[in-house]
């Protein structure tokens, strides 16, 4: 079971918590400040964010988070640890995909890119309908450009 024991102060947070690199490393005490920096809010009031305390190439981060994250021994941005959302690890080529699907989905239809394209819904412009029907063509050429440039780089290395 893991703990972390927080000490607030007005100008920072003090975490303190057991943290081990490996299954047969040992146990090391930890005791993290993070910097606080508040915001006043519209209405009245003010916010407290984390100042990330994470180096960088030697740059400290002072990035203002609402999140840290502790995948390491600190707690630290999502920039530091390079966690990145799945849709911006895609290429470009996934990303066109990933496009033509969803405009298949929003007019009824399956994700499925060998199924004919949706019929236009009951009470859609027709306008919209051709729009979407160019944005998913546009999408599903980009698409099948990048499969075609992926294929041609597996043929080289493959010989």
């Amino acid at each position: 079971m893991a703990s972390i024991g927080a000490f607030v102060h007005r100008d920072r947070v003090v975490l303190s918590y057991r943290h081990r690199s490996g299954p047969s490393r040992e146990w090391e005490n930890v005791e993290e400040p993070v910097p606080l920096e508040w915001t006043p809010c519209n209405f009245g009031g003010e916010r407290p964010w984390f100042v990330c305390p994470g180096v960088v190439n030697g740059v400290r981060c002072n990035r203002r988070v609402v999140i840290l994250y502790g995948p390491g021994k600190y707690f630290l941005c999502r920039h530091c640890y390079d966690l990145r959302y799945e849709s911006q690890r895609e290429d470009k080529c996934h990303r066109a995909l990933r496009r033509a699907q969803k405009i298949r989905q929003q007019l009824g239809g399956s994700v499925n890119m060998m199924e004919p394209f949706p019929e236009r819904p009951k009470g859609m412009h027709h306008d919209t309908y051709m729009r979407l029907f160019w944005e998913h063509h546009e999408a599903e050429m980009e698409q099948l450009d990048g499969m075609c440039k992926w294929l041609d780089r597996l043929k080289q290395q493959l010989g």
